[in-house]
């Protein structure tokens, strides 16, 4: 079956938006985190990078095979008293909006997703916000008709 690309980065939205505190930036991914506005504590984005073929045979009926690459860009607050534990924080939160993710639920399951990694996980210049990206990878028929 064929799962639009749409439907994958909001099924991943949903997931990280049951995580305790979290709640979706007003600002689609690759904008969220660039104006020190739009970060908030426990603000992420969802976008979906790039789509890729896994090979090269394609049909009209079946669609195509390919790999869909889910970024999820997310914020944690630093506080200034206790770095250390705030970077730690962030650590769990991170941890469980990757639990989340890969949850086996229905809604998820067919989109067979898998952690690609944690490509950034940096603080500010600031000193005020932990931003951190985590990738997972989404194997599925794309329609072509």
């Amino acid at each position: 079956m064929a799962i639009a690309v749409k439907t994958i980065r909001q099924r991943v939205s949903a997931a990280v938006d049951a995580v305790a505190g979290f709640s979706e930036s007003k600002q689609p991914s690759g904008v969220f985190g660039r104006d020190p506005a739009s970060v908030l504590h426990k603000r992420y984005a969802v976008g979906c990078p790039r789509t890729t073929t896994v090979r090269d045979r394609q049909t009209l009926s079946e669609g195509a095979l390919v790999r869909t690459v889910v970024s999820v860009t997310y914020a944690h607050r630093v506080k200034p008293k206790d770095q250390q534990t705030s970077y730690d924080n962030a650590l769990d939160a991170e941890a469980a909006i990757i639990v989340a993710v890969m949850a086996d639920t229905g809604s998820l399951q067919e989109l067979q997703l898998s952690l690609s990694g944690i490509p950034t996980r940096q603080v500010d210049q600031a000193g005020e916000w932990i931003v951190g990206d985590i990738e997972f990878s989404s194997l599925h028929y794309l329609a072509m008709a």
